[in-house]
Order: C-alpha cells, then sequence, then structure tokens
C-alpha cells in the first residue's frame, strides 16, 4: 500500500477581522478554534509559528503565544519539539458539529435556506439523471455502449508532442487564445473534413468547443427562442434530449426507423421547428443511415422554413462495411443550413474535451462572441498538441488502426452472441461504431438490466433511449473490449439471462 499522506502545513488561513469590542487574542482563538471544528484545519495539520503567524495578521507575538496556549490548554492542538503545533487527531468538542460554529452577529435573524427554484432548476430537477450518472462511472466492464478504447491510444507519441510544445520559445502557448480555436488546429481539422467528411470549409468556420455539448447549447442559445419547436430523434442520444429539455424549448419527438429520422412525420408534426437535432451518417442508437431521399427532403424544409439542422457527427469514421458516408454537411444544398459537429473525444479520448462547429458564415460571429463569453475558449495546449497530431499524421493513422481493430471486436461480438445468445437477444448486423442496439428476445428490459447489473455486466436498455415505447432492447458496446473479455461476458450474459 502506498505511504499515508500527512495533512500539510498550513500556510495561509483566512480568519476574517476581528468584531468591535472583541480583544484580539480572544479573536485569533475563536477563529483557531472555528476553523478546526469546521474542518477547515484538518487533524494532524501542522500550523504556523506564532512568530509567521503574528507577522503576517500584524499582531504582537505575545498575542498569538497566548492565543496558542489557550487551544493548547483545551486539547485542540498539541506542541512537540521538532514537529511544532498540530491539530489535535481527537477534539474535544468532536460531538458537536459544524453548526456550532457558524458566525453569529447579536440580534440577527437566520432566514432558513432551500434548494432555489426557477424555471431552469425545475426543468433541470424533471429529467432522468441515471445516463448522465453512469457515464462517469469507474472501471470498465463490458458491455457499456459510447466507449472507444483508450488503452490503445498511442500516450507516448502524445507526450512528447506535448513537451514539444513546453519549450521556452513556445510559451506563449499558455496564455489566453483566440476564442474560436487555433488557427492551426482549424486549418487541420478544416483538412480532415474535406478528405474524410466530404466537407470543403474554410478554416475560418470552424469554431473550436469543448464538446458537442456545448455547441448544441449555443445553438439552442441563439437560434431557438423559448418558445420554438425543436426536433429531437426518437430514440435518440439522452444528453442532447435532457439538453433541448432543459433550454425550455419544446420539443418535438420524431420517430426513428432503419433509414434513419422520419422527414415527413416532423413536418407533419413541427413544420415550423427551428431546429432539428439528427445522426444522418450512424444514427444514435439503431445504427442506420439517413437515406438519399430523406436527406434531400430534410434540407428542403430547412430553406423553406429558415431552421437550421445541427448533424451530430456521431461514430462515423468508424464504419466497417464500406467507407463512410460523407456528411449532411458535404451537400451543396446545406451551407447555409447545416451546423456540423464533431468531438475528438471519442476518437481519441473523453478527457481530451475538444470539439467543433462547422457554422455558416452569417453565424460565425454571433456563435463565436457567445462562446468567448461563456468560456473564453478551449484549452490551447491540448488544441496545439492536437493540430502537432493531425497534421504530422498521426491522427488519420491512429483512427485506420482503431478502425481494423474495432471491426475485429465488433466481428468477435457477433460470433460470441450467436454461439450464447440464441433465443436471448438478437443482434444485427454491424456497420460502424462503438456500440449495436439489439433485440431483446426474453423478459423485460427491467428484469433482464437488473439480471445483468447481478453478474457484473453493464449495458443500457433501448427505453433510456426512447420516448414512445417500443420492442425491448438493449444497448451495448464492444469497442474497448478485447477478444477473450468479449467471450466471458458472453457466457456470463446468457447465464445471466436463462
Amino acid at each position: 500500500m502506498p505511504p499515508e499522506k500527512s495533512p500539510p502545513q498550513v500556510l495561509f488561513l483566512p480568519l476574517g477581522m476581528p468584531e468591535p469590542g472583541v480583544s484580539l487574542q480572544r479573536w485569533l482563538y475563536e477563529a483557531l478554534r472555528s476553523a478546526i471544528l469546521a474542518g477547515r484545519l484538518p487533524a494532524g495539520s501542522k500550523l504556523p509559528s506564532t512568530r509567521a503567524l503574528a507577522e503576517y495578521y500584524q499582531l504582537a507575538r505575545g498575542t498569538a503565544q497566548a492565543a496558542y496556549q489557550q487551544l493548547l490548554s483545551e486539547g485542540y492542538v498539541v506542541a512537540q519539539t521538532g514537529s511544532g503545533t498540530r491539530v489535535c487527531q481527537v477534539l474535544p468538542d468532536a460531538t458537536l458539529d459544524a453548526g456550532y460554529v457558524r458566525r453569529r452577529v447579536e440580534g440577527q435573524v437566520e432566514v432558513p435556506r432551500t434548494p432555489p427554484t426557477t424555471p431552469w432548476i425545475e426543468r433541470l430537477d424533471a429529467i432522468d439523471p441515471v445516463f448522465a450518472r453512469r457515464q462517469v462511472m469507474p472501471g470498465l466492464r463490458p458491455f457499456f455502449p459510447h466507449r472507444g478504447d483508450t488503452q490503445a491510444f498511442p500516450v507516448d507519441l502524445w507526450r512528447k508532442l506535448h513537451i514539444q510544445q513546453l519549450r521556452a520559445s513556445r510559451l506563449s502557448i499558455l496564455l489566453d487564445s483566440d476564442p474560436g480555436g487555433l488557427p492551426a488546429l482549424r486549418a487541420a481539422i478544416a483538412g480532415y473534413l474535406a478528405i474524410a467528411r466530404g466537407v470543403q470549409v474554410p478554416a475560418e468556420r470552424i469554431l473550436v468547443l469543448n464538446s458537442v455539448q456545448q455547441g448544441l447549447d449555443l445553438c439552442l442559445r441563439l437560434l431557438a427562442p423559448g418558445d420554438s419547436r425543436v426536433w429531437m430523434e426518437d430514440p435518440g442520444y439522452p444528453g442532447a434530449r435532457q439538453l433541448i429539455d432543459v433550454s425550455g424549448v419544446q420539443r418535438v419527438d420524431v420517430p426513428v426507423d432503419a433509414f434513419g429520422i422520419q422527414v415527413e412525420e416532423g413536418v407533419r408534426l413541427a413544420p415550423d421547428a427551428r431546429l432539428a437535432y439528427v445522426t444522418p451518417s450512424r444514427q444514435a442508437p439503431l445504427g442506420g443511415e439517413l437515406s438519399p431521399a430523406r436527406r434531400l427532403a430534410l434540407l428542403q424544409w430547412a430553406a423553406q422554413h429558415g431552421s437550421y439542422i445541427f448533424e451530430d457527427d456521431y461514430d462515423s469514421e468508424y464504419r466497417f462495411i464500406a467507407k463512410p458516408i460523407p456528411a449532411l454537411r458535404s451537400m451543396p444544398a446545406a451551407e447555409q443550413s447545416v451546423i456540423l459537429a464533431g468531438t475528438f473525444s471519442k476518437l481519441l479520448f473523453p478527457t481530451i474535451r475538444l470539439a467543433y462547429l462547422v457554422l455558416p458564415e452569417h453565424l460565425l460571429e454571433s456563435f463565436t462572441r457567445a462562446a468567448a463569453l461563456m468560456s473564453r475558449h478551449a484549452n490551447s495546449l491540448a488544441q496545439a498538441v492536437l493540430a502537432d497530431f493531425i497534421h504530422e499524421g498521426h491522427f488519420d493513422r491512429h483512427v485506420r488502426r482503431m478502425r481494423k481493430i474495432y471491426a475485429s471486436r465488433a466481428e468477435a461480438f457477433a460470433e460470441s452472441a450467436r454461439r450464447h445468445w440464441q433465443g436471448l437477444i438478437e443482434v444485427p448486423e454491424i456497420r460502424a461504431g462503438l456500440d449495436i442496439s439489439c433485440n431483446l428476445q426474453v423478459e423485460s428490459e427491467q428484469d433482464a438490466f437488473a439480471r445483468l447489473q447481478a453478474a457484473g455486466i453493464d449495458v443500457l436498455p433501448l427505453a433510456r433511449y426512447c420516448v414512445k415505447p417500443r420492442p425491448p432492447g438493449l444497448v451495448l458496446g464492444f469497442a474497448p473490449y478485447d477478444e477473450r473479455a468479449i467471450e466471458d461476458a458472453a457466457k456470463a450474459v446468457a447465464v445471466a439471462l436463462r
């Protein structure tokens, strides 16, 4: 076991101002005692010397010595030769809670506090928090979806690029940067989109952000007034649905089938919607592609009504059956109405927290100003490293390598399912992505989910993605798990469900 860390020495502790009529010795004693009882000075922490404390607060040293002596006599601190003055491990007021040490002013009536209530908080309380909580679940147990294999990322190469950016001649990267993103990274993204996604766009039209969620939030704030209607895929990505709900707009759930969002149904339900959230290259979570006819219909709807399309380019790079499908934004009619959003969190690793929007020219200024107001800019150092990673060809090599690895694991997953899940779970053809939506053939979703959780298997019920009821299903991930882990987990699934 690693050695237990000792509490640090306290070098600076704000103690507030003395109250009128209270002696300095009494004030210092009560302030230190309150800090100890409230936990601001934890057990074992070393206090400053009386000389240092007196100099810092401009007191006589005798005043500090007297306050320490009183704390010592009452059992709050202990003084040892060579070790200084430290907070006792067991306090005489151990039975008292921190409420005792709250600052009291004579004659003041404390108003009881309750959690604030605002429309935004009310909407936040109304959404299902389970999905967001499970996204940050520790560990990596099969078959949790929406995860890539971070173990395969070239960490040593990334570290080398970091070191290069931190040379003395490049330390300006540590200062504030362009709120739209580093020019080098925007140029790198533009080059990548032209090759991989068929999108020809000037680098200046790209806005670098922390996440796709931030990009969708900007769209809701700037393009959809409070009484607007917004299309949302059903089933669809829960994070997008929750953000739409919290924004206060009216969400319109548009059904999805094997050919993507049913545009004609969206037009019937809300022809005047200001924004449509779609995943055309690989629908989340069902995995289908938006058909050519529906792509055209979606663009025609946006052009006729002056609406916008938020294209979440979800898992588009990891396609196993054929070449990646070009982005919706690549179509000539899409330039004025489609906002393309992409992230490097799935392609590289989640904590990189870098994403981008490709914006129509008339939206660029307002979006950049809003992003600067909300978050100033994305991490400049990470942007610089990523720009080098792309320009030097490492990004392309990494994606091509991971595509092969994920394709092999998808095949192993499908084969294990055929061997062990007959009559339990039906796995469709895996064409792309990091996960797959499967049909459940036994029990209910919740029963199956509970059984698998008890067996140490992590999945997500399809109902978590849906508003309207659908046949029972599970969303399972395969990308982070090697063939042995997939086979062992597939057996455990079969045992749990049988």
